[in-house]
């Protein structure tokens, strides 16, 4: 598939040189806004290296372990996501919904465009909490280039207002979303896809608001959500590995997950805290995330024949989380392959990403039917209203659709023994264990995506993680809930900023919990 790829610096100055064009094609910025999430290798680094590190799923990778993991402080990574956001995705899709509004011939065009506001805006809002929202990007439009830092509350308020708009504004007979990198212009997947995160987004509520979190679950879900493996939200990425800086056309997270294109010398590794939930869980997804690969310059598969040399489990071939790969110096072993003799060290032992996931053609997932029936399980567990099934069939329905999703990777023969075991076997723990098995299949299900499963890991407290307090721990041995503004707010935006620290004790802390992740 060829991918339309628009240099986001066009954009850049956008609201702030009044002599700036805007008569732009709004369904190219869409598709920018679409690729730009995960193009840029090295912005996904510097998103996923702390929650990456705080949920316990990755390891071996130094920043992963030494920011997210023992918990220091660097304000070049805890700001990155701000910084890649504001600039660019936001200010483009504030300019596509004011220049569509109103318009007849943009009606769709409009109603995408909000949809990937909220998306996009729930990122920032999760990693940061009170943020500007109302009056982000519209420096170009108001002429007020800093924008007061608005409550979560109100920010989560208007996104389901937004969703509910735009789904209902979308219209099949309509203009067409002619780039369109999610669905390809498919109205009813947008009226899924805009129901389906306004579910996620309700499930956020279910500790600060509850009444809240039910209203809305139950409107999105008579809206209609995901119904199958066809409705995942994904971009499909084209097989180029992305340049060291910047943007491309391939996977840019599969092309930092595999060190940038060498997938045998990358130090990322899967950790022993899930590849225990999913081994203990008769999981067949293992060897889908991950694998043990030899540093011969092919990347030879030595699975099979590492774990027969070390007679263990997969648990036995990882790195506890918060651990660097060059950590645990356990002894090299020997292998025979075709007759000869390979001597596999310490680190190549562990299981690696798997070359499913470092493709730099492999999709980049946005939301999967698998999340959406694990939040009618617990909704269904809730006593809510889901258009009926119980919790059990809602949680079945969704253990099945996490293996099948991989079919979007390319794996076709799928062992449907392995699966049926797979489905029994946690259908028979379910009973009494209900929000623990739902929230850590949501867990695991989430590992490629980092900032959601620290998201649904805060509203949930599932699973419980062991953190280890390191010397140079900066959060008092406990998790952040919250990552600090970027220091660049202080002085040029330092009226709102200030504003927005009196409403949290006048301290920007990362132990501070945003508006919904109360105790």
């Amino acid at each position: 598939m060829g991918i339309i790829v628009v240099n986001c610096s066009n954009f850049d100055d956008l609201n702030k040189d009044p002599n700036k064009s805007t008569d732009l094609d709004p369904n190219l910025q869409i598709a920018t806004v679409q690729m730009r999430q995960s193009e840029n290798h090295q912005e996904w680094h510097r998103y996923m290296c702390y929650p990456g590190g705080f949920m316990a799923q990755w390891c071996g990778d130094w920043a992963t372990v030494n920011y997210g993991g023992h918990c220091t402080k660097s304000s070049a990574f805890s700001e990155q996501l701000w910084m890649s956001y504001y600039p660019y995705i936001i200010r483009d899709i504030v300019d596509i919904v004011q220049r569509t509004k109103d318009d007849p011939e943009f009606v769709n065009v409009n109603a995408v465009a909000r949809i990937l506001k909220v998306e996009n805006f729930l990122k920032l809002t999760d990693y940061y909490g009170d943020i500007p929202y109302f009056n982000a990007g519209m420096g170009y439009y108001t002429g007020n280039y800093n924008a007061a830092y608005d409550k979560q509350e109100d920010i989560y308020n208007d996104f389901f207002r937004e969703l509910s708009a735009a789904a209902s504004n979308l219209d099949p007979a309509g203009d067409l979303l002619t780039h369109d990198l999610y669905y390809n212009g498919d109205i009813a997947k947008w009226k899924k896809f805009a129901n389906s995160l306004h579910l996620r987004i309700a499930m956020r509520l279910v500790k600060v608001n509850p009444a809240k979190a039910r209203e809305e679950a139950e409107k999105a879900i008579a809206a209609g959500v995901f119904t199958s493996n066809a409705d995942i939200c994904l971009v499909k990425h084209e097989n180029y590995q992305n340049p060291g800086s910047g943007e491309g056309p391939g996977n840019g997270l599969a092309t930092r997950l595999s060190n940038q294109g060498d997938a045998i010398n990358n130090a990322f590794r899967l950790s022993t805290e899930l590849i225990s939930a999913m081994e203990n869980r008769t999981d067949p997804r293992i060897l889908y995330y991950g694998g043990v690969y030899f540093n011969n310059g092919a990347g030879t598969e030595i699975t099979q024949e590492v774990k027969a040399a070390l007679n263990c489990n997969y648990q036995y071939m990882t790195f506890p989380a918060q651990y660097f790969s060059y950590e645990d110096w356990r002894a090299a072993i020997d292998i025979v392959i075709n007759g000869e003799t390979w001597n596999v060290s310490h680190s190549f032992q562990r299981l690696q990403p798997s070359k499913l996931i470092t493709r730099f053609d492999a999709p980049f997932i946005h939301m999967t039917y698998a999340e959406v029936e694990f939040l009618l399980a617990e909704a269904a567990y809730r006593g809510w209203n889901v258009g009926g099934g119980s919790a059990v069939s809602h949680f079945e329905k969704g253990l099945e659709a996490a293996v099948r999703q991989w079919s979007v990777f390319g794996v076709s023969n799928f062992n449907e023994t392995a699966i049926t075991d797979f489905i029994n076997f946690n259908k028979n723990n379910f009973a009494g264990n209900e929000l623990t098995e739902i929230n850590t299949q949501l867990w695991i299900l989430h590992f490629l995506d980092p900032l959601e499963t620290w998201a649904n890991w805060r509203r949930t407290g599932i699973p419980a993680i062991n953190f280890i307090v390191w010397p140079d721990n900066a959060s008092n041995g406990k998790i952040p809930r919250r990552m600090e503004y970027p220091l660049e707010e202080q002085t040029k935006n330092e009226e709102n900023y200030r504003e927005a620290l009196s409403r949290t004790g006048g301290v920007d802390d990362w132990t501070n919990r945003v508006w919904w992740d109360v105790e």
